[in-house]
């Protein structure tokens, strides 16, 4: 984070949360995305709130230019936050990653019905 203090702004009263991704977890979250059709925004000293991130990264679907989660570490973990729900902490990005899979759903071209209701 950027000391302001000497171009007459104020630095922020709180330390910066979290800290930088390594470079191969950046890559493995690139990768990740192509492969899932996400895209994939680095935020440097994000701050949201009373909070302040020395980095975050966003992941949006295709579709949307809306943020669909922030991820960040610190040291004791990796923390993932969707739009809208709670955040949840993992061991590394890899575990992270993992946890975002799309639930597959369930086939049911095996199922044949004896008989079609009648009304």
């Amino acid at each position: 984070m950027r000391d302001l203090t000497g171009r007459g702004t104020a630095a922020m009263p709180f330390p910066p949360k979290g800290i930088a991704f390594e470079i191969a977890d950046l890559v493995l979250v690139q990768s990740w995305a192509a492969c899932t059709a996400t895209r994939v925004a680095i935020r440097l000293d994000h701050g949201a709130e009373d909070e302040e991130y020395e980095e975050v990264i966003e992941l949006h679907t295709a579709s949307s230019s809306a943020s669909r989660l922030i991820m960040w570490r610190n040291p004791t973990g990796v923390f993932v936050q969707p739009l809208l729900g709670r955040k949840q902490c993992f061991a590394c990005v890899a575990d992270a990653l993992d946890s975002l899979h799309p639930k597959q759903r369930a086939e049911l071209s095996d199922i044949l019905a004896p008989a079609w209701p009648v009304h």
